[in-house]
């Protein structure tokens, strides 16, 4: 998570100049902001201050992040710290998603620097929008990006205030006064890129295992010009699977499929072309919101049956991942896990950490694998070392492919 070992400079500026805000608004004798949205709420620290320093019984707070795990996270916090879920509420979506007929009366970011240019000039340009009269806009940027958020701000906002720190700028604006109340400017249509097609980065072609892919990738994901080494290693590792076992191949059979943390789509994607464009269920899972939504588009132009489960972890997801194939179990499950980087942690949760990730994820197979169901991990080769270390007695290790400091492994899950 973004700054997760403390509250970071940024925030805690945004912070200040809300509660100053806040000051003014009571001295003057307006009403407090009623309706709020933390677009981009990350742990939930600026939500759940917002619940705390607004008490009236109809404040409405929506948090929303790209990522489950800061919803879990957000959640969770706010339970801690007494906030009731009719207050506060938290949602895994892109920046500035929610209800098509949603107005705010104040929208709060510490915006994502990295989020890409196109899709932070339309935040500026659909926060605006999306203001009841008399709302505000309260954003922190980096001071590499003040002028330039600047000048969007002059071209389709108000600006009322800047608000300098040390690193950062809080930019506080609302919408043009000759334009409200316009109507909300949203984006239309029924699948992602319809609705937020300033998310679109590229067009890749490449080839994996001889076969060539074609994808088109997104802002705020990860691996959008190339597959990485696991994505290599992990085809590499399907493909000699089967060619030295095909009798043992799974992929004859109706069980459906699982792709946990899939990317922008490219081992999905080349796993339907290796299965010779045979139509199996598809669920596609992980924690960015993003990812599964480029990653399910670019599965869908291949002619496969996909759907996507946001799921922190595959236990946390179980229950909707089950649900998501009627209560079968997976025939095959792909996994490229997001471990916790080790530097990140103190010096006495220091493996410990790393290794309860990797037997969480042993847990949590069974539930979700078929009896003789194909088990495949990509990792770094140390964490697969680990990894491989923990295999349960009922796991079958089939092979094992390195690549450019990658490792993939195969298991069988034996009959139960």
């Amino acid at each position: 998570m973004f700054s997760s070992a403390g509250i970071d400079a940024g925030t805690q500026l945004l912070l200040k100049v809300f509660s100053r805000i806040l000051d003014d608004d009571k001295a003057a004798g307006k009403n407090l902001p009623r309706r709020l949205l933390d677009s981009g709420c990350g742990c939930g620290v600026i939500g759940i201050c917002a619940a705390k320093a607004i008490t009236t019984n109809d404040v409405q707070i929506r948090c929303q992040d790209r990522d489950e795990l800061a919803r879990l996270l957000t959640l969770h916090n706010a339970e801690k710290n007494g906030v009731s879920p009719a207050a506060l509420e938290a949602y895994t979506e892109p920046l500035l998603a929610g209800p098509d007929s949603g107005r705010w009366d104040m929208i709060l970011t510490n915006i994502p620097a990295k989020a890409g240019p196109p899709v932070l000039e339309d935040f500026i340009r659909r926060s605006a929008g999306l203001l009841n009269p008399g709302g505000r806009v309260l954003m922190v940027a980096v001071q590499p990006l003040a002028d330039f958020f600047r000048e969007r701000i002059a071209a389709d906002a108000e600006l009322l205030g800047e608000h300098q720190g040390s690193g950062h700028t809080v930019f506080v604006y609302g919408g043009k006064a000759a334009e409200l109340p316009a109507a909300i400017p949203v984006h239309t249509g029924t699948s992602f890129y319809a609705r937020y097609p300033f998310y679109a980065r590229a067009a890749v072609t490449c080839q994996i295992e001889d076969i060539p892919i074609h994808l088109e990738t997104i802002h705020g994901a990860s691996g959008f010009n190339h597959p990485g080494g696991e994505v290599l290693a992990a085809a590499k590792l399907t493909a000699r699977l089967k060619k030295t076992a095909p009798q043992q191949f799974p992929f004859d059979g109706n069980a459906p499929l699982l792709i946990h943390e899939p990317g922008q789509g490219f081992f999905p994607c080349w796993l339907l072309e290796f299965l010779d464009g045979k139509t199996r269920p598809m669920v596609l899972s992980g924690r960015n919101i993003l990812a599964l939504e480029a990653a399910r588009h670019n599965v869908q132009r291949h002619n496969a049956a996909v759907s996507i489960i946001p799921a922190a972890d595959l236990s946390l997801g179980r229950t909707a991942l089950l649900e998501a194939v009627g209560g079968r179990q997976y025939g095959f499950i792909a996994a490229f896990p997001e471990l916790l980087p080790q530097s990140s942690l103190p010096k006495t949760a220091k493996g410990n950490q790393g290794n309860s990730q990797l037997a969480a994820l042993w847990d949590a197979l069974p539930p979700l694998l078929a009896d003789d169901g194909i088990f495949l991990a990509a990792f770094g080769s140390s964490d697969a070392e680990r990894f491989d270390r923990k295999k349960p007695p009922d796991f079958t290790r089939l092979a094992s492919v390195k690549r450019n400091g990658f490792r993939a492994l195969a298991y069988r899950s034996k009959a139960r």
